[in-house]
C-alpha cells in the first residue's frame, strides 16, 4: 500500500509544477547589435602601396562611434585600432585573411567582419633601387617608376626577417631570365647584393630572398662543369657583372646571351648562358691572375660596349670586347675572354703601377676598344686609357696610350659614368659632381676645380652633406645622385633616414645638368652605397627593337 502510494505521488508531481505560477520579477534589455557597411569582401593593393579602408559601423539601439572600439587585423597581425584604417602595406605579398573587430565599451558585445587582403608585389616593373647602410646593416629601398608612389624605406630587414648583413658593397642587377632556377638566374631575373663578401639572391620581380639558394656559392660553379672543377678553396665573393651582349627576338621568343663575372678572393669566375628556356652555363672558370703571387682587384669591365646592328631577328645586343682585370700585388693590367683565359700583357705595352688597384673602368666611344680606367694608390689617383693594339711578336694586345694624374678632385671615394657616345666621363668627389674629357689626357690636363658641374652647398645642404654614388639611366636622360647627410655617423645610427636622392635631368649632347626638385627624394634611405635603375626587362638604351622608348625615367 505504501508502495502505492509513493508511486502516485511521484505521477502527480509534474501536474502540480506545470500549475505553479512564477511570479518573479526580470527585466529584459534589447542587445546593441553592430552592422558594418561600406567595406568589400577583398582589398587588392600593392606592396609599399596605400591601404585605406573607411567603414560606416551601425548599431540597432546607437550608432554612437564613441562608444565603440575598433581592431583591424591583417594575416593575423593588428594594423589599426582606428575607425578608419589607413596603413602603408609593408607585408609579404600573398593572399591575408583579414577581419575587423568592433566592440561596444559598455556591454562588450564585439562584431567580427571578415575580409581578404591580397597584396601582390609592386616590385614588378622599374624601380629606382638603393643599397645603403643603416643602423650598422646593410638596407635596401626603393621607389616604383610606372605610377605614383611612395618610397619603401631600409625595408629588407624588417619585411622578411632576414639580414643582408652589415658591410653593403654592391647592387647588382642580372636580366637573364630562365624556367629553370640556377643560381644565378630565376624566371625574372636576379637581384643581387653583395656585403660582407657575400652575394645575396633576391627575386628581381617580387625582391623576396631567394628561400631556396639565398647565397652565390662556388656550389655554383663546382655544379655546372665536370672537368676542370674550378679551385673553391678560399672563396670569398668581391665583385660580380652581367652582361648581356645580345637580345634577339625570335619566333619562340626573346634569346639571351650573357657573360656572368665575378672576382671572388683575387681570381675571377665566369660562366655563360644561352637561353630563354633553360640557363645553361656552356663553361666556368677559375681564373687566377697570369702573374705570379698575383691578386686582382676586386673590379673589372669590358673594353668594348658598342651597339650592334639590328638585323631579321631584330637583334639589339652589344660588342663587348675583352674583360679587364688589374692585378694589385703587381700593379699590371691583364686581359681576360669572355670565356675566363686571363692573358697577360708585356710590360713594353703596358707598364706596371705598383702599389695602385683598380678602383673603376669602362668601355668610351673610341675606336680600337679604346678604354679609360681609375687606379688608386691610398688617396692618390691615376686616369690611364688603353685600346687594342699589337705587341713585339705582332700578337693582338693592349696598349697604353694616356694616363695622368687625378689632380686634387678625384679620391678613392669618387664614383663614375662614362658618357656612351661622347667623351664626357662624370665622377663625384666630396661634395660635388664633376664634368671630364678624356680626350685632355692627350694635351696632360688633368681634371681640376674647373671641371666642377655642381656642389651641394647650391641646393641648401651644409657641409655634413657628401655625395656618395651617382647613376645614369640607359637613355642617359636622368642622373641619380646619392647623398648622406650622416656627416661622421659611418653606421648610419638613430631612427631618422638621412639618405637622399637627388634627380638631375642630363643633356648628353651638352653633357649639362639641371636639378629637378620635384622629382628628387629626401630621407629615403641610409647612407647610399650603391644606386642602381632595376628595369624589369632588357632594353638596349630604353628602346625596345623597334625603336620605342620603354623607359620611365
Amino acid at each position: 500500500m505504501q508502495k502505492i502510494t509513493l508511486l502516485y505521488g511521484l505521477l502527480l508531481a509534474p501536474f502540480l509544477c506545470s500549475c505553479y505560477e512564477d511570479e518573479g520579477n526580470y527585466d529584459y534589455y534589447e542587445i546593441n547589435e553592430i552592422e558594418v557597411e561600406n567595406m568589400l569582401s577583398n582589398y587588392a593593393v600593392d606592396v609599399d602601396d596605400s591601404l585605406i579602408i573607411t567603414p560606416i559601423v551601425k548599431g540597432t539601439l546607437y550608432s554612437d562611434t564613441a562608444r565603440f572600439t575598433y581592431k583591424w587585423e591583417i594575416g593575423g597581425t593588428t594594423v589599426g585600432e582606428q575607425h578608419d584604417l589607413r596603413i602603408q602595406v609593408d607585408m609579404v605579398p600573398g593572399f591575408k585573411y583579414s577581419r575587423l573587430v568592433v566592440t561596444d565599451k559598455e556591454t562588450n558585445v564585439k562584431k567580427f567582419h571578415e575580409f581578404g587582403v591580397n597584396v601582390s608585389s609592386s616590385t614588378a616593373g622599374d624601380l629606382i633601387m638603393v643599397l645603403s647602410k643603416y643602423q650598422g646593416r646593410a638596407e635596401l629601398s626603393y621607389l616604383r617608376l610606372d605610377k605614383p608612389a611612395n618610397w619603401a624605406v631600409n625595408y629588407f630587414q624588417n619585411r622578411y626577417e632576414t639580414s643582408l648583413g652589415d658591410n653593403p658593397q654592391q647592387l647588382a642587377i642580372c636580366y637573364t631570365e630562365s624556367a629553370r632556377n640556377t643560381p644565378f638566374v630565376n624566371r625574372y631575373g636576379r637581384v643581387m647584393v653583395l656585403a660582407d663578401n657575400r652575394v645575396n639572391l633576391i627575386d628581381k620581380s617580387s625582391l623576396m630572398p631567394d628561400s631556396i639558394t639565398p647565397y652565390l656559392t662556388v656550389d655554383a660553379y663546382l655544379q655546372l662543369v665536370a672537368y676542370p672543377k674550378p679551385e673553391g678553396e678560399n672563396y670569398k665573393s668581391e665583385f660580380v657583372q652581367e652582361v648581356i651582349y645580345l637580345w634577339r627576338f625570335v619566333t619562340y621568343g626573346a634569346q639571351q646571351m650573357n657573360h656572368f663575372m665575378e672576382i671572388s678572393a683575387g681570381r675571377l669566375f665566369t660562366a655563360y648562358s644561352l637561353a630563354p628556356s633553360n640557363w645553361t652555363a656552356g663553361y666556368t672558370y677559375d681564373g687566377a691572375s697570369p702573374y705570379s703571387k698575383g691578386y686582382l682587384s676586386p673590379f673589372g669591365y669590358w673594353d668594348d660596349m658598342s651597339d650592334t646592328p639590328h638585323d631579321n631577328n631584330l637583334q639589339a645586343g652589344y660588342s663587348i670586347g675583352d674583360f679587364i682585370v688589374f692585378d694589385k700585388n703587381n700593379g699590371r693590367f691583364a686581359s681576360a675572354s669572355a670565356y675566363g683565359s686571363i692573358s697577360s700583357i708585356k710590360e713594353e705595352d703596358v707598364k706596371a703601377f705598383p702599389g695602385y688597384t683598380l678602383l673603376w673602368g669602362a668601355a668610351t666611344n673610341r675606336p680600337n676598344n679604346t678604354s679609360i680606367a681609375v687606379l688608386c694608390s691610398g688617396n692618390q689617383c691615376r686616369l690611364v686609357m688603353l685600346q687594342n693594339g699589337k705587341d713585339s711578336d705582332n700578337r693582338d694586345t693592349k696598349k697604353l696610350v694616356g694616363e695622368i694624374g687625378g689632380g686634387s678632385v678625384m679620391t678613392d671615394r669618387s664614383r663614375f659614368y662614362m658618357m656612351k657616345y661622347n667623351d664626357n666621363l662624370f665622377f663625384s668627389s666630396g661634395n660635388a659632381v664633376y664634368r671630364y674629357n678624356i680626350m685632355d689626357i692627350s694635351s696632360g690636363t688633368a681634371p681640376a676645380e674647373r671641371n666642377k658641374v655642381f656642389d651641394l652647398t647650391q641646393l641648401g645642404y651644409d657641409s655634413n652633406a657628401v655625395i656618395t654614388d651617382i647613376c645614369v639611366s640607359r637613355t642617359e636622360k636622368t642622373m641619380l645622385v646619392g647623398v648622406s647627410r650622416y656627416g661622421n655617423d659611418a653606421e648610419a645610427m638613430g631612427e631618422e633616414a638621412k639618405g637622399d636622392i637627388l634627380y638631375f635631368d642630363l643633356d648628353k649632347g651638352a653633357g649639362t645638368l639641371q636639378y629637378n626638385e620635384a622629382k628628387s627624394s629626401r630621407g629615403v634611405a641610409g647612407i647610399p652605397v650603391d644606386v642602381e635603375i632595376k628595369y624589369q626587362t632588357h632594353y638596349r638604351n630604353g628602346e625596345d627593337v623597334y625603336g620605342v622608348l620603354k623607359d620611365n625615367i
